[in-house]
């Protein structure tokens, strides 16, 4: 199709612009009349301003014709466009494109039947994007069946409607349909995996997205919960430097699984641990140890503590010195029956 030159265009500034209400079809025998259609070799130019102008092969103006006020035709891609864009051709046709130009050859071979030259600025589509749901970079799944698979949920975006969607994972291609929401399982291997969607639209341009992520076999390990609070006296007074220990229900391996926290001084805490159901132990010299089991619901937590003093000393001694002068009481008190 490099081969054919263009004839120099002569553009006759006389004619006026005209509406048709059909397709232009070429013609063998043409009779000069637009409602006929247009002559074999005919040059056609759609222009920038909504404007179509029809040459014979000798670069001859014919007519101009507007775009946005002639019929209206429906594609089968379900798109009315101007019936000057529609085009219908002799059966056997060959149709060649470069840059913005068409070239159509029939079947007796050269010179072509007709050049369409597209100077209308193209539209600017929106790129396709996909959303994966079900899976996030770096994340781990976890899978207790053999053969391994995973899930993979999402949405697709494109302007242009979907044409297909297909998940790969390895050497392995799932299809996914073709609508904007898809769902499907894929197999997967123990340890790294790659997931890539790749989606096509209907004017046949293509994204993909992948992330990567660990399967691992076994069940998932309980959800991280965080939990803060204070930790005060009984009048409310904070209570810094208490132990605070979280304890799980759930053990790593046969141990148990424990997180530990010591109140600042606003008596304050914060520990993250897995798990909803928890053992709460709190100890601070002077104060009697507290433990109680707990049942939290959310993944954020606030968890106030109280610790009741322990005995007290009598003022002004140690427990030592204390214990000491309770003894020298007794042995006072024994002197004096005797």
């Amino acid at each position: 199709p490099n081969q054919h030159l263009i004839p120099e265009l002569r553009v006759n500034e006389s004619i006026e612009t005209i509406a048709i209400s059909a397709e232009l079809s070429l013609q063998p025998e043409w009779d000069g009349s637009v409602t006929t259609g247009i002559p074999f070799g005919a040059v056609m130019v759609h222009t920038a301003n909504a404007t179509t102008l029809i040459f014979d092969r000798d670069g001859n103006h014919l007519f101009s014709i507007d775009d946005e006020h002639s019929a209206k035709i429906p594609t089968p891609a379900g798109v009315e466009k101007p019936c000057t864009r529609v085009h219908p051709l002799p059966n056997d046709s060959r149709v060649y494109h470069h840059d913005n130009v068409m070239f159509v050859f029939g079947t007796a071979g050269e010179p072509p039947i007709l050049t369409i030259i597209d100077e209308s600025p193209k539209p600017v589509e929106e790129p396709i994007t996909i959303e994966i749901t079900s899976l996030h970079e770096g994340g781990v799944a976890w899978i207790d069946v053999v053969p391994a698979h995973v899930a993979v949920v999402g949405e697709v975006h494109a302007p242009a409607g979907v044409h297909s969607v297909v998940v790969r994972s390895g050497a392995v291609e799932v299809s996914c349909g073709n609508t904007a929401e898809f769902a499907c399982s894929v197999p997967a291997s123990f340890g790294e995996n790659t997931i890539t969607v790749v989606a096509t639209d209907n004017h046949g341009n293509r994204a993909e997205k992948a992330v990567n992520v660990t399967v691992r076999s076994g069940i998932p390990p309980p959800p991280l919960i965080a939990v803060s609070g204070r930790v005060t006296d009984a009048g409310g007074s904070p209570i810094p430097g208490a132990l605070v220990r979280f304890a799980s229900v759930f053990d790593l391996d046969g141990e148990p699984i424990a997180t530990t926290a010591v109140t600042g001084e606003d008596g304050r805490y914060l520990v993250e641990t897995p798990g909803y159901a928890q053992t709460v132990t709190v100890e601070k010299e002077g104060y009697s140890p507290l433990r109680e089991e707990f049942t939290f619901e959310n993944l954020t937590n606030t968890l106030d503590l109280e610790l009741e003093p322990s005995s007290r000393a009598a003022p002004g001694f140690g427990s030592a010195l204390a214990a000491l002068s309770f003894t020298g009481a007794l042995l006072l008190i024994g002197r004096r029956r005797r």
